[in-house]
């Protein structure tokens, strides 16, 4: 349901109309049968407190639209129990004078009085009112904690979205090279240095050793070939034996590195690949 303004639109007003008119009926046949009261009494004590009842129902739908029934609870209490006294008071200072009112207009033996006693008797009773209109809003939505979003399903023949490349920074002396993963196609240890074979022919060096740079990249498909050399395994066009268990590994750029039989594990996963 659309919420307008946090007072939670037309229809739970519209809703607490006829449940007002229901109970005010029951009401007064009960007391035209049941108590020797004039006839028009009834009519005007139950339409008075219907009537500021529905002027005041905007105050429960907003103290819900503060303090939906949600965590905390504390606060939800509180803000609730602050409204609904003030909701009782308003009620029976408003009833006071629509009856007083219309007694005075139409000259009726009739005032309604209001007492500590009377905002006690009427607040025990509006207590009941106030969650009665409270489970009408929450009927239609209104207070209620918002629901997550269901992602749409993906149609089986869509496209998965493109993922962001991984990247990697390269601190050559002073400048910062921000390079993708997947075009770093080999680095190699050089002293104190590593070099790095970039796709696009740019032979960058940063002062690391190939172990600190294969932690970093290994979780992207770098490859520990030699004691000296990291590979990514896309980049791998060949693989040429050397004899004793070493192979030549052949490049996307034609370039060549060293993988030794010592990394067994990199020349398994890239007989796979």
């Amino acid at each position: 349901m659309r919420v307008t303004s946090g007072l939670g639109g037309w229809r739970p007003y519209l809703g607490l109309v006829p449940l007002m008119l229901g109970s005010n009926i029951v009401n007064i046949t009960s007391a035209w049968e049941d108590r020797n009261w004039p006839t028009w009494l009834p009519v005007l004590t139950e339409f008075s407190s219907a009537i500021v009842i529905l002027c005041l129902c905007w105050l429960p739908a907003l103290a819900l639209a503060k303090a939906p029934l949600t965590r905390p609870w504390g606060r939800v209490a509180l803000i609730h129990a602050v409204t609904a006294v003030g909701f009782s008071a308003l009620h029976t200072l408003g009833m006071a004078l629509v009856r007083n009112s219309t007694s005075a207009l139409l000259d009726l033996n009739y005032h309604f009085h209001v007492t500590a006693p009377v905002l006690i008797y009427e607040g025990r009773k509006d207590m009941m009112t106030y969650l009665v209109i409270c489970g009408v809003f929450l009927l239609f939505g209104h207070g209620r904690p918002a629901a997550k979003p269901i992602p749409a399903a993906m149609p089986p023949d869509a496209a998965p979205p493109p993922t962001a490349p991984v990247l990697f920074d390269i601190r050559d002396g002073a400048r910062l090279l921000r390079v993708a993963v997947a075009e770093i196609m080999a680095v190699r240890s050089a002293g104190n240095y590593v070099e790095f074979l970039l796709a696009d022919g740019r032979r960058p060096l940063m002062r690391a050793t190939l172990t600190q740079v294969a932690d970093e990249l290994s979780p992207h498909g770098m490859l520990r070939t030699h004691r000296s050399w990291l590979v990514n395994g896309a980049h791998v066009r060949g693989l040429e034996p050397e004899g004793s268990g070493d192979y030549a590994l052949t490049l996307a750029d034609g370039s060549t590195a060293p993988l030794s039989r010592r990394f067994p594990d990199a020349l398994e996963m890239l007989r796979r690949a």
